[in-house]
């Protein structure tokens, strides 16, 4: 069940491979009505699959960023799932969500790491990721320096990550 839509925003799920950004960023987009965008699938979308290269990756986050902008500015709630490991990489979303007049809010996804180990060992649809790549984006994880919600999607439902997530929203908004 469908929520009553919520005033155009940007909403960043930001997390280590495996933490299951994905997974709660679909949910809660189904919930809220929003646009959903993913860096897996628009990096599938733009052929790049294998390709992490600083040029390939920087394609996919402006592709991701064309996307957001254009439903943003029509009027959408967008919700994008990404590691935003760096604050490199969250500071575009931040001026494109000033530019286009909404807030932007952050959701961290952390678990475990063991839990995100035996994740990470089963074929997933759109990750690639592996637990090399987990355990270099966690040496350059730099903080979200941002008042932003955590979740920890080994401890808590989908279902309650959901809810908490629109209270959330809804309290900050």
């Amino acid at each position: 069940m469908k929520v009553e839509k919520m005033k155009s925003a940007l909403l960043l799920v930001a997390g280590l491979p495996a933490s299951g950004k994905t997974w709660f960023a679909r949910a809660l987009s189904e919930k809220l009505g929003a646009c959903h965008i993913n860096s897996d699938a628009t990096r599938t979308d733009l052929g790049l699959r294998g390709e992490y290269d600083t040029a390939s990756k920087q394609r996919v986050y402006d592709a991701m960023l064309r996307q957001a902008k254009a439903a943003l500015e029509d009027g959408a709630f967008v919700i994008v799932d990404s590691t935003f490991f760096k604050q490199s990489l969250r500071q575009p979303w931040e001026d494109l969500a000033e530019k286009c007049g909404v807030p932007c809010h952050f959701i961290e996804m952390k678990i475990p790491e063991s839990a995100s180990f035996r994740r990470l060992q089963k074929k997933r649809e759109d990750s690639e990721a592996t637990t090399e790549v987990y355990l270099k984006l966690k040496a350059e994880w730099e903080n979200i320096e941002k008042p932003h919600l955590t979740l920890d999607s080994n401890e808590l439902s989908l279902d309650e990550m959901v809810r908490l997530a629109v209270k959330y929203l809804t309290e900050n908004s």
